[in-house]
């Protein structure tokens, strides 16, 4: 079963179970991306971004952490420690524009109150580095002995497991 590519003018023959041929599908995800991008940086992506934070905060995230992190003491270390790593990621290198993403090494759970603070174990991250750290120091947590496990592993050994890449 054929027909002809969705694209008007076209009249390249292609399976069913697809849209347009090869040339215009190539065209259409150019657009779409282009499309999809510049929704990202758009008010209302940001709004809707701000909003699922500010549930998260009020849903999921301990009260004691919500107000950790809203406190005017970890918003100057952040900004600190974001502008001490240039806004770049201490993994891949990649600049990190959209937010300031400030990571403790060792997680702010397992330190003390007067640790929390300590800009030694504060690093920049992005977006896609965070998420994989996060993983893993679930991973970790979840195994036995875990949280002992995370208060030992240091800035070196998270930079080398986040930059292998991962096999299929």
């Amino acid at each position: 079963m054929v027909h002809e590519c969705g694209e008007p003018g076209c009249h390249h023959i292609i399976p069913i179970g697809q849209r347009y041929c090869p040339q215009h599908q190539a065209e259409h995800e150019q657009t779409w991306q282009a499309k999809k991008n510049e929704y990202r940086r758009s008010k209302l992506a940001q709004a809707i971004k701000e909003q699922k934070a500010k549930t998260y905060d009020q849903t999921e995230r301990d009260p004691a952490a919500t107000a950790f992190y809203h406190s005017k003491q970890w918003q100057a270390v952040r900004d600190y420690v974001y502008s001490r790593d240039l806004a770049t990621c201490q993994v891949c290198g990649n600049v990190v524009q959209d937010r300031k993403i400030v990571d403790h090494i060792i997680p702010r759970r397992l330190l003390s109150n007067s640790d929390t603070l300590n800009s030694a174990n504060l690093w920049t991250l992005c977006p896609k580095c965070h998420y994989r750290k996060t993983k893993l120091e679930q991973a970790i947590a979840s195994q036995p002995n875990g949280d002992t496990k995370l208060r030992h592993l240091d800035r070196s050994w998270w930079t080398k497991v986040l930059r292998e890449k991962k096999t299929p």
